[in-house]
């Protein structure tokens, strides 16, 4: 168009030289507003490239905008110059103005303006034109359960990676509250785990059994030896210096993967609490704490006999009826950002990784069921739910070639067949596929499931943890300290944008 153009103004400028007569003057000053019509038509047509251009910007500050609801002014005026100037570069037609943002209530506007310098319409004296784009991002005022269930492993001691995944698990906190110590709408749960899952001392006791009624509350103890000492409760208050820390076992198959509410009209649904038997005093047991006793007796019988309890005294830091419980305590679902940071700081790194243990009280905290009440209900069309799991290494049962072929952890002991089997190895092959049954049902609930694999080598867990998560896009594998960060950090973003898409 702007060759075709040119080769008129030429035409034109011929006919004007033409002294035979005034048709030649006529037919230019005729062809006049043809001229400018094209002019018009070129440098309107790049205006809307402009203009489509600026309204992609706008479009990409505003979300950035809207997914940060906590955010001080200045930090969300840097944020949408960031977005627009990274979706308006250099190089695009048209140079932009300055960015006009407002923030109210739950309505996002943002308006930037662009000159463009005209092709053709300087011939008539218009040499820049000015192009503008306004858009409005309307924040849908739902609420938001996030529960962080993090590996708190032995191995997440080494190499920075505790501290790594409390950074990163603080940032994601921080965006979402901002600098806001609290929102309404907006409750976050943490569930630390390693080889079992702390629930805490104030744990109701309605959910916990309290009279050794489950079926597997005297696994490895005789309890009719004694009229005072019927159950776990009465063992712990036996001992003079140990008391129950917060930890529990599993309930029985298929109770463990499901989150069924505790009723003591069902006894195998309460939780029973941790308590990790006095060993043998021999080199292949681990948790030796108490004189045995009586020598002549064999291992079965010494690790039943419960008389050694009986005002005895632990000393030792490392073993004891909580050996194994190194956990701090689960935190259910609040909306105070403090605390939350305080708990995030307070995690350990210690024992083995049981990552169905963990995954199923993430479910439990966010669920409205008991015994946490605090999410909402499933059906509440004003709430999203979303778990997100980090594991830095694979399924571990800790199995060692004594009597009860494994330490105890909240699945007990591998001789015990808690999980379908006393097989040592068969056993540990059980916990990927109780992994995935635990993500399905979460799943099935309509809760958003993100995964994370933290410098983890192992391709099956890899595999395991894509397949958990709500779709290949939500899972993450972090093979360095400082990308964790950044993962953490898009989560949290995506998890903003959950109230700007429904």
């Amino acid at each position: 168009m702007v060759v075709a153009a040119l080769q008129f103004l030429a035409m034109v400028g011929e006919l004007q030289r033409n002294r035979q007569g005034n048709v030649a003057i006529i037919f230019a000053l005729a062809m006049m507003p043809i001229m400018a019509a094209a002019g018009i038509g070129v440098d309107l047509s790049r205006a809307y490239v402009v203009r489509a251009h600026l309204t992609q910007a706008l479009d990409a500050a505003g979300l950035a905008v809207a997914g940060a609801p906590g955010a001080s002014d200045e930090y969300l005026a840097t944020l949408a110059q960031d977005f627009f100037n990274a979706n308006y570069p250099t190089s695009e037609i048209g140079v932009p103005g300055e960015l006009s943002l407002n923030v109210e209530d739950n309505i996002v506007t943002l308006s930037a303006g662009a000159t463009l310098p005209t092709a053709l319409l300087g011939i008539f004296g218009i040499h820049e034109m000015d192009v503008a784009s306004a858009i409005e991002v309307t924040r849908e005022n739902k609420a938001l359960e996030i529960v962080m269930v993090l590996d708190n492993t032995g191995s997440m001691g080494s190499s920075g990676k505790l501290d790594a995944m409390k950074e990163a698990a603080t940032s994601l906190v921080n965006i979402l509250y901002g600098e806001n110590p609290n929102l309404d709408k907006l409750h976050i749960g943490l569930v630390p785990f390693a080889a079992g899952v702390n629930v805490g001392t104030d744990f109701p006791t309605t959910a916990l059994d309290m009279t050794g009624a489950s079926s597997i509350h005297d696994e490895n103890f005789k309890f009719n030896t004694d009229p005072n000492v019927n159950n776990l409760w009465d063992l712990y208050d036996e001992i003079n210096n140990r008391s129950w820390t917060g930890c529990v076992q599993t309930r029985p198959e298929p109770l463990d993967e499901l989150d069924t509410p505790p009723s003591a009209g069902t006894p195998d649904t309460l939780w029973v609490p941790w308590f990790a038997p006095d060993e043998r005093s021999a080199s292949k047991y681990v948790n030796n704490y108490l004189s045995d006793a009586n020598s002549s007796q064999n291992d079965k019988n010494e690790q039943l006999d419960i008389s050694k309890y009986d005002g005895a005294s632990v000393y030792s830091s490392s073993r004891g009826p909580d050996a194994g419980c190194t956990m701090r305590p689960l935190t259910p679902l609040t909306n105070d950002k403090d605390q939350l940071i305080d708990d995030i700081n307070a995690m350990n790194a210690s024992g083995v990784t049981h990552i169905p243990v963990g995954l199923a009280w993430g479910w439990r905290v966010i669920s409205p069921e008991e015994p946490y009440t605090e999410g909402r209900e499933y059906d509440d069309q004003t709430v999203d739910k979303a778990v997100v799991l980090l594991t830095d290494g694979s399924n571990v049962l800790g199995t060692l070639n004594n009597r009860n072929r494994s330490r105890y952890t909240a699945y007990g002991y591998i001789r015990q067949g808690r999980l379908g089997t006393t097989n040592k190895s068969a056993a540990s092959a059980r916990l990927d596929p109780k992994t995935a049954e635990i993500c399905e049902n979460i799943k099935d609930e309509g809760i958003r499931l993100y995964t994370i694999t933290f410098k983890v080598s192992s391709t099956d867990t890899q595999e395991l943890m894509e397949e958990c998560a709500t779709s290949p896009a939500l899972y993450f594998d972090s093979p360095s300290n400082e990308q964790l960060q950044t993962i953490f950090q898009a989560i949290a973003r995506d998890l903003s944008n959950l109230r700007l898409s429904r």
